[in-house]
């Protein structure tokens, strides 16, 4: 790899880290409590829209239109599977992409209830991951779902609990050596 591309792929990391960092994550940790969070944040709603069956076409889409936000994700997925997608879709929209792609039928039919063909100013629904924006979406996503599972894995324990803790440890290493001065003052 030439180092202009290791260049590149750090700016790519970094740029990534740095807006799925300031996401605010809701807790415990929801897509839906977080698209609230964000059409809050940005005036303007986000509406989580299923979308019934798998086609050929892409797994999510961001659809834009004057009024909100529109993100399609396939409902016949596993929940962890559909976080990925709707987070993908909530890196687009936080990096301000823009492109257009073809709706597919199902999409189309799915999201027609919602939307007028007039008012859709900006289509993402992609299906490869060869370029840039592409790459920073789905880099996104991951971060974001990683930070959160980071977040609910990390104890937090209560005073009693952290005694205990601190008890238990104890039986294994020993008493904690004291401090002469503490020792002085008990």
């Amino acid at each position: 790899m030439r180092r202009a591309d290791r260049g590149g792929d750090a700016e790519l990391w970094r740029r990534c880290r740095e807006i799925a960092e300031a996401l605010p994550l809701p807790e415990p940790f929801e897509v839906t409590a977080l698209a609230a969070t964000l059409a809050q944040a940005r005036g303007r709603p986000l509406e989580l829209v299923p979308l019934p069956g798998r086609s050929r076409g892409p797994c999510g889409i961001l659809a834009s239109t004057d009024r909100a936000d529109y993100i399609g994700y396939p409902s016949d997925t596993s929940v962890l599977h559909q976080q990925h997608i709707l987070l993908h879709e909530v890196g687009h929209l936080l990096c301000g992409h823009t492109g257009a792609t073809a709706l597919g039928s199902a999409a189309s039919e799915a999201l027609m209830p919602h939307l007028s063909g007039e008012l859709i100013r900006r289509v993402l629904g992609r299906s490869a991951y060869s370029d840039r924006q592409e790459q920073e979406a789905e880099l996104i996503a991951t971060l974001v779902l990683q930070r959160a599972r980071h977040r609910a894995r990390a104890p937090r324990p209560d005073a009693g609990e952290a005694d205990d803790r601190v008890a238990r440890l104890g039986s294994v290493f020993g008493p904690a050596p004291r401090h002469p001065r503490a020792a002085d003052r008990g």
